[in-house]
């Protein structure tokens, strides 16, 4: 597949996102390898929408496209350092709007996704679940996520160390944004979340150490990461999953704070 217009930047965000069209006709929200946040920010987008796949949360569908010759887009990406290499492109989504309060999540009709996303997000380390990326579709009236291009605990940061660092250590969920997950903490209010939450644990327990090693492991070529950040992230994702009990206690903690 290949970049066959760049419509226009989005105008927020650390990595400059663009708007694009593939080939395909269909539009996308575009990170490319010189955005000024690095190669992390393309590593954590790609790990993460894999992951949410087996996580089975709402997620937009993406494409990595290789690009030569990104300097023929030269015009069109004045916010963007000319690097040859995989973009991440993440498929444009239509009449979709940020959740500012609880009550727009009690009309959507995956109510449970809510839940499952604040889950996902500690596992992953997201502290920047934020109403940029916490988003209603109000075309089919379903909660959906995008944007996880700082995760891990230390955004477009993390490295070895700092993975290996975090494991078997306490999960800090004083850093997650505070609106975001109050929110989402309502939501126990209106699911049956002890079936939700124990139903979730059974599936986040089915996920396998070479489930994810498959997806460190795709990881492209060109985006700079290291044999021993590999295993090291491979080893904080099995931890966090390993440690789905005590990851619903901290949110059930919450709910009573």
């Amino acid at each position: 597949m290949k970049i066959s217009d760049v419509i226009r930047p989005i105008g927020i965000g650390v990595t400059n996102p663009y708007i694009i069209e593939l080939d395909n006709k269909k539009k996308y929200v575009a990170k490319f390898p010189g955005n000024p946040e690095g190669d992390r920010a393309l590593i954590n987008e790609y790990v993460c929408a894999e992951l949410a796949k087996i996580f089975e949360l709402p997620i937009p569908n993406y494409e990595l496209v290789t690009i030569n010759d990104i300097e023929s887009f030269e015009q069109k990406l004045p916010n963007i350092k000319m690097v040859n290499g995989t973009v991440f492109c993440s498929e444009r989504m239509e009449s979709v709007e940020p959740v500012l309060d609880y009550y727009v999540l009690t009309r959507v009709k995956n109510k449970e996704a809510v839940l499952k996303t604040l889950i996902f997000d500690i596992i992953i380390g997201n502290d920047d679940r934020n109403p940029g990326n916490f988003l209603v579709n109000f075309k089919n009236q379903s909660f959906v996520i995008i944007d996880h291009s700082h995760v891990f605990n230390k955004g477009v940061l993390w490295n070895a160390k700092s993975l290996e660092e975090l494991i078997d250590t306490k999960i800090d969920v004083s850093k997650m944004k505070k609106r975001s997950f109050e929110i989402s903490i309502q939501m126990l209010n209106i699911i049956n979340y002890e079936k939700v939450i124990e139903k979730y644990k059974e599936k986040i327990r089915s996920i396998k150490e070479e489930n994810i090693i498959n997806i460190i492991e795709n990881i492209p070529q060109d985006w700079t990461i290291s044999a021993e950040e590999k295993k090291n992230l491979i080893d904080f994702l099995m931890n966090r999953i390993s440690r789905i009990d005590e990851i619903c206690n901290l949110i059930l903690n919450g709910r009573s704070e």
